[in-house]
């Protein structure tokens, strides 16, 4: 993969971990009890966490980077809120475990197994949260 290619797929995990971050910020600010609220925190500090290892990976490779979009969805309901976003953090996955497959370097592919087993375990989380809303065992308390 020519540099240009593999620094484009970078910036746009870069992206997605930044617009995952800001997800779970606005999700902890509008719904759940205090123990989710917490948990969307964390996840946020995860992606966060996510995006300056791939910003430092672009780095090393002395990429330009620019504006990086960012937006919010609508999260006015949170249990399809929660479905859509198991479909990102399915994406996740697949990009850190193809990542891991373009990568030739070893610090870089565990960097990349990391990263994935990280968005394995959001994914299990969320799954469980979606599960439990959807048994009626959640009260959504909006703020």
């Amino acid at each position: 993969m020519r540099n240009g290619d593999m620094i484009e797929v970078l910036q746009q995990g870069l992206q997605d971990e930044m617009n995952s971050a800001f997800q779970y910020i606005a999700l902890a600010g509008r719904h759940g009890d205090l123990e989710q609220k917490q948990d969307f925190l964390r996840y946020a500090a995860d992606e966060l966490t996510h995006a300056q290892k791939l910003l430092q990976v672009l780095d090393a490779m002395q990429a330009e980077i620019g504006e990086i979009p960012v937006s919010l969805e609508d999260q006015d309901d949170l249990y399809l809120f929660l479905i859509e976003y198991m479909a990102r953090e399915e994406a996740a996955v697949f990009y850190y475990e193809a990542l891991e497959n373009l990568l030739q370097l070893p610090d870089m592919q565990r960097m990349c197994r990391e990263i994935r087993g990280e968005e394995q375990l959001h994914l299990r989380q969320i799954r469980e949260l979606y599960q439990h809303i959807k048994e009626g065992g959640v009260h959504d308390q909006k703020q």
